[in-house]
């Protein structure tokens, strides 16, 4: 019946989002004056109604909103928005069908601006409908430790949710208990009979990690008696790294992963550093053809500096350079090691000997970098991330320092911005973290619109 239900609400949400559809392509067909025939009017509909079928409502997790955040649910309508789009743009491109790019521009926005609206408008009204007690699903929660605790207090806070928690049933608890008002009910032995009784609709498993073997009588009951498992998987503390369902080899697992996981916005990023690379690539062949000019004429030594450096969790790669140091520079390090000016295993001296005086000029207006967005559409780089550092280096990191390369390192970072040179080793890697946990392509644009103003006043660069 519960699963019946929910079919019914996402057939008649479907309905919905065709109805909205429909309206949208309708009203720019009569605002454009596309005047198509019948016929061809007629099949644009049906295969605009399929294309928006086949995108909303095949994901096995469309239109359910119970417990998702309004930025879940915009994340969700774009990535089946931008399927329908390309679908649909592809299908009037190949049938040639006459609509004009500005009529199809109109219907793209028009029909996202009010698909959004009603996708909110429903949430809102789910929302207080649940609230007033109705549509709730009652919720048997196996355990009393800390994980089953949060997850009630998760529970308690969002009424919108509709959920309702039953009790608790625990292996070593005795006698009368409750957290939050909520009393536990019994061991998990008596699950067939609590089932048997009352509706439930979820059974959580948060037990503590030396309980896990003995849920799994419960877990048999459950399922044998049709009732939902939630499993909650999350062993460990973990306040860096994020939990997720997902599989390894085909298999369920749980991953934890520090590095930033927005699907969408991760491949924006991957699209914006490829344009971004190439434009960067084709603006600096003026420049660099002057700059190897100027580097050839004082020495007569190779153009470019190549150095292996460590990408994304430890990758060597090549990375390039303008030469800016004498043709013996890294021997020569060896006599300097003393005057180094930075903390940590990162060699930095002001007023260096080893750098040329064209080299002086091409690090103060970082010049010398150009060569990067070769590294960038190979993909060693990103526009932004942490600085590639030296495999030598890496080897020197302590534990916390060495997750900066958990993400693709960059032309540019927070460190970058902030005052390069000046900031020591320490600082210098807390800020690569700090961008790492608070990653979003907003803090990228802000990152690449300080970096034009500090080349220009060439801070910390030496």
């Amino acid at each position: 019946m519960l699963r019946d239900r929910q079919n019914l609400w996402r057939r008649l949400n479907l309905l919905g989002d065709l109805f909205i559809t429909s309206f949208a392509l309708m009203t720019v067909l009569l605002l454009y004056h596309q005047e198509l025939g019948n016929e061809v009017t007629g099949l644009l509909y049906a295969l605009t109604a399929l294309i928006w079928g086949l995108c909303f409502y095949g994901p096995s997790g469309s239109y359910f909103y119970r417990m998702k955040t309004h930025s879940q649910i915009l994340k969700e309508l774009t990535w089946s928005l931008g399927k329908s789009f390309m679908s649909f743009t592809a299908v009037i491109f190949f049938a040639q069908i006459a609509i004009s790019s500005t009529s199809v521009l109109t219907f793209f926005v028009l029909d996202a601006v009010l698909l959004l609206l009603f996708r909110f408008s429903l949430v809102l009204f789910l929302s207080k409908y649940r609230t007033s007690g109705r549509s709730n699903r009652n919720v048997v929660i196996i355990g009393t430790g800390k994980t089953a605790r949060l997850l009630t207090d998760r529970i308690c806070q969002n009424s919108r949710w509709g959920l309702h928690i039953l009790g608790f049933l625990d292996f070593n608890r005795t006698g009368l208990w409750s957290y939050s008002d909520i009393p536990m009910i019994g061991h998990p032995d008596g699950l067939a009979e609590l089932i048997s009784d009352n509706q439930v609709d979820y059974v959580v498993i948060a037990t503590e990690n030396g309980d896990l073997p003995l849920t799994r009588h419960a877990f048999a009951i459950a399922e044998e008696m049709g009732v939902t498992v939630c499993f909650m998987s999350d062993f460990y503390f973990h306040p860096i790294s994020k939990a997720a369902p997902s599989t390894f080899i085909d298999l369920p697992a749980v991953v934890y992963s520090s590095e930033p996981d927005d699907r969408i916005q991760l491949t924006l990023k991957e699209g914006i550093d490829w344009l971004g690379g190439l434009v960067g690539v084709i603006l600096s062949i003026p420049v660099g053809l002057v700059t190897a000019l100027m580097i050839k004429l004082e020495d007569g030594g190779p153009i470019f500096f190549k150095q292996i450096r460590s990408g994304k969790n430890g990758k060597p790669f090549t990375m390039y350079k303008f030469r800016t140091m004498v043709t013996n520079a890294e021997k020569l390090k060896e006599k300097l090691k003393d005057q180094n000016e930075m903390s940590g295993p990162v060699f930095k001296i002001t007023n260096d000997p080893r750098i040329t005086r064209i080299g002086a000029f091409l690090r103060k207006t970082s010049i010398d970098e150009l060569p990067q967005f070769l590294n960038v559409i190979r993909r060693d780089m990103s526009l932004v991330g942490p600085r590639p550092p030296l495999p030598k280096e890496v080897s020197q990191y302590d534990r916390w320092q060495r997750r900066k390369l958990s993400v693709r390192p960059g032309l540019t970072c927070l460190w970058q911005v902030n005052g390069r040179n000046q900031i020591d080793f320490e600082d210098w890697m807390r800020l690569d973290l700090e961008y790492i946990d608070n990653w979003s392509l907003w803090l990228d644009t802000k990152i690449l619109l300080k970096t034009v103003p500090a080349v220009f006043k060439s801070d910390g660069a030496s």
